[in-house]
């Protein structure tokens, strides 16, 4: 376990953004929650309960998590407690099935036969088995950052035509995940 990452979760897990004293939502509310909550409302109510159960189980871990990390920066050294380890440990392991359970259900909901990838349990081979690839995940992310920033898709394509930088390229056009 790589304890200096410890910090980076108390990243994911803070409010930022906060105006006038209310809280505003956590990286992991704003990336993983919000859109499982949106995904569970938008499903038949047969299924909708189990991807909620999913949901929660997934917040439940991250709150454990959150707690097995607390007082935990990045730029502070700080002694961890032994007994912290083992609890962050089980806790992302706890995350990780309730976060596979709710992509196995989606797959199977949805008829797409593992279109969602699982993650695999941590390891030395986890990014391998994984097959993701982090150069391609990085490249995706500018592209979607530079969309956003010229006001999305609509916007994009008149940005595009109007900016002069020797070729002509859709800052939106996202390339297909295969391969």
């Amino acid at each position: 376990s790589d304890t200096d990452e410890f910090g980076t979760v108390s990243d994911l897990v803070a409010s930022k953004g906060a105006r006038g004293g209310q809280g505003g939502a956590s990286r992991i509310e704003r990336e993983y929650v919000n859109p499982m909550r949106i995904v569970g409302l938008s499903m038949p109510p047969e299924y909708a309960d189990d991807i909620r159960d999913c949901q929660f189980a997934f917040e439940k871990a991250m709150s454990k998590l959150t707690k097995a990390t607390n007082g935990i920066r990045r730029d502070l050294p700080v002694e961890i407690d032994p007994s912290a380890v083992p609890k962050a440990q089980a806790a992302w392991e706890e995350g990780r099935v309730a976060f596979n359970s709710f992509f196995a259900l989606l797959n199977s909901v949805t008829g797409l036969k593992d279109e969602l990838t699982l993650m695999p349990p941590a390891g030395p081979n986890q990014m391998k088995e994984y097959g993701r690839n982090i150069r391609r995940y990085n490249e995706f992310m500018k592209k979607t950052k530079l969309c956003q920033n010229r006001g999305g898709p609509t916007l994009s394509a008149a940005w595009g035509q109007l900016m002069v930088s020797g070729y002509l390229q859709d800052s939106c056009g996202v390339e297909p995940l295969e391969g």
